[in-house]
């Protein structure tokens, strides 16, 4: 049980794991772990992921879409983009999540815990050859096909070896959504899917029943992700079974599934609380109910798939940095350097990412002053957070960063040739290394 609601604000709690604690002697631990402790035995940066956390965000999305949700069948499937390694693929198989990845490693991470095949979507806009082959050869569930050029790469490759796989038709559902350029991935002008408003996604789907290699199972789209609202989710719900019941009535297809992606939001440093997950899955529902109740009564509702990544993951995993040099600026900036920065963690860099932080041993302490978070690599814009009010810290201090588990490792790099952090899964049983630190030679050994 949390005993921090007395010393962090609310807004702030709500941003840590499940297990995080303020300690008796005001520092913070996870999972009963001592975080100063951890970061002394795998050195920083280190990521810290929580068990119990995502757990219990699995459970409540099963929870949610089991009370809410009666329209249909629903299958949930963690999106591992957000962040995946094999015990964290062990652990959502544990919980019945199926997957949802978008690369030959992700699959292969799959593969390595035995994670069933069939729980698995493959996603991606421009998959290789020999990733729809490794797809294949593994059995998985089903292939979201994102253009012409990949429908008829799968063609090809099913034809040769005598196999119908199970495909979805990704669709550009022409959804607008209040979220980050980068993050919309609805519209018209996507990069992802095939558009719906000038026929391409008709042809397709006409394509593909019409020649009967590939298994068409149904439809997919996606529109964005840190989504606050449920419009998006019901439009394209809505349009993609408006677009099933016209293609029932020229090919006699009907869609065996079909899914609004994923994108749900989660809570941010600024104070915003992401709406519940229950909501959600009532949106799923009123938006089904209200397309079926047109539908002509033999056709089965079709089953229902979410894939919910960053609302899984992100709070879970913290980031801890180790204070280094501190630079007061003649322009009235004062800069916090860390161990880490944009290699670990692109997102402030890349998209506008907000964080917070806090001091790891000194909890309560009162804020002193303003600062900017700055990481240690040759970029100007290599800013963790742009000002964030602290205690005084000192060289060698720890400084927490929470919700640091969606997206941060996923996007890391050498950057600088720099090795990328350890990662480590804690419970109050157990401490297990999820990633190895990188070494020097790990990274020579490249050349």
């Amino acid at each position: 049980m949390k005993r921090m609601s007395t010393q962090i604000a609310p807004h702030l709690a709500r941003l840590l794991p499940d297990s995080m604690e303020v300690a008796a002697d005001n520092t913070l631990h996870i999972a009963e772990h001592a975080i100063t402790e951890l970061a002394e035995r795998y050195g920083t940066p280190l990521y810290i992921f929580d068990r119990a956390t995502i757990t219990r965000a699995c459970q409540r999305y099963r929870q949610a879409f089991q009370e809410q949700y009666h329209a249909s069948p629903v299958h949930i499937l963690y999106a591992s983009k957000a962040y995946i390694s094999p015990l964290i693929a062990q652990l959502v198989a544990e919980q019945g999540l199926g997957l949802d990845v978008v690369s030959g490693g992700e699959l292969l991470v799959a593969k390595r815990v035995g994670f069933p095949m069939e729980a698995i979507s493959f996603h991606g806009n421009n998959k290789s050859e020999a990733e729809l082959r490794l797809a294949l050869q593994l059995g998985v569930g089903r292939i979201v096909l994102d253009n012409w050029h990949e429908l008829e790469r799968l063609t090809r490759i099913a034809q040769e070896s005598g196999q119908r796989p199970g495909v979805l038709l990704r669709v550009a559902p022409e959804v607008e959504t209040d979220t980050h350029r980068y993050l919309q991935t609805g519209h018209a002008s996507s990069k992802f899917g095939f558009p719906l408003g000038n026929g391409e996604a008709q042809a397709a789907i006409e394509c593909i029943v019409r020649e009967g290699i590939l298994h068409l199972r149904g439809l997919h789209a996606h529109t964005g992700t840190m989504l606050r609202e449920v419009r998006p989710y019901q439009e394209a719900l809505e349009r993609l079974l408006a677009l099933a019941v016209q293609m029932y009535t020229s090919l006699h297809w009907w869609p065996e599934e079909i899914s609004p992606g994923g994108g749900w939001a989660v809570d941010t440093p600024e104070g915003e609380a992401a709406p519940s997950v229950e909501l959600l899955a009532q949106a799923c529902q009123q938006a089904m109910e209200r397309s079926l109740a047109s539908i002509e009564a033999s056709l089965p509702a079709p089953t229902l798939i979410v894939e919910p990544g960053r609302s899984i993951i992100a709070r879970a995993g913290v980031a801890v940095y180790r204070v280094g040099a501190r630079k007061v600026t003649p322009g009235g900036i004062t800069y916090l350097f860390v161990d880490g920065g944009m290699a670990d963690n692109i997102r402030p860099a890349l998209y506008g990412a907000h964080y917070t932080a806090l001091s790891v041993a000194a909890v309560s302490r009162e804020a002193e002053e303003s600062v900017c978070v700055s990481g240690r690599y040759c970029e100007s814009g290599d800013m963790l957070i742009e000002n964030v009010a602290l205690p005084r810290m000192q060289e060698g201090e720890l400084l927490l960063l929470p919700t640091s588990g969606a997206y941060c490792l996923p996007m890391a790099s050498n950057y600088n040739l720099v090795p990328r952090p350890a990662v480590i899964l804690v419970d109050k049983q157990q401490v297990q290394v999820m990633e190895r630190r990188e070494t020097y030679e790990d990274i020579l050994a490249r050349y």
